[in-house]
């Protein structure tokens, strides 16, 4: 009996880890895998960004480079003047348009390129094209965003030309800062809203 209970004893003795089984220790994710596991989540950014970079070098290089652009560019020009001419004389202007020049007897401006928001608008247009949508809701975005950001550079025009006219003293920080920006912002304005309103659309479909 004495040499059972000295077994049993010895038995209790044992340490409690000899009888567990060893878990295996998770291996460590390097840094190249951290990496490249974040590019592949961020991939359809990526690609957009890609795309977008690659239309917009087209456009200057077309804007820049081609002879085209710089022959028929004018006749654009001159079409917004005529046309903020024709506003400005609705509103009771003493207005004369000469080519690409708009003046009465207290103040004249000149459009000239960086007041036609081409550079606003083939931003826009960019992005739409560079984001994964149906053709269709491509070129129904394309349409109406570059009407609208065309009636709004004719409504910088003629603001542009009152501000100057009965307030010279800020028509520089209209010109410069105020609309510039502004038109940057409105066609990132449209694009998000051409966003929300090609995903609703698909939703739409997906769900009728």
């Amino acid at each position: 009996m004495a040499v059972n209970r000295r077994k049993r004893r010895r038995s209790k003795n044992f340490p409690i880890s000899s009888h567990r089984k060893k878990t295996a220790k998770p291996e460590k994710q390097t840094i190249a895998d951290t990496v490249t596991a974040w590019l592949s989540a961020h991939r359809p950014v990526f690609l957009f960004l890609l795309i977008f970079g690659v239309l917009m070098g087209l456009f200057y290089a077309f804007a820049l480079f081609t002879p085209f652009y710089e022959r028929h560019f004018p006749y654009y020009l001159g079409f917004n003047a005529r046309l903020s001419g024709y506003i400005l004389g609705f509103l009771g202007q003493d207005i004369t348009v000469l080519g690409t020049s708009i003046s009465s007897p207290a103040f004249s401006i000149t459009v000239k390129q960086g007041c036609d928001a081409i550079e606003p608008t083939a931003l826009f247009i960019c992005a739409v094209l560079a984001f994964p949508s149906p053709f269709s809701k491509k070129i129904a975005g394309i349409v109406a965003g570059t009407l609208l950001l065309a009636i709004l550079n004719i409504v910088r025009i003629v603001t542009l030309f009152v501000v100057g006219t009965y307030l010279p003293s800020v028509f520089e920080l209209m010109h410069v800062d105020v609309w510039q920006g502004l038109f940057i912002f409105l066609a990132i304005l449209f694009w998000v809203f051409w966003l929300l309103w090609t995903e609703k659309s698909q939703v739409l479909r997906q769900n009728p």
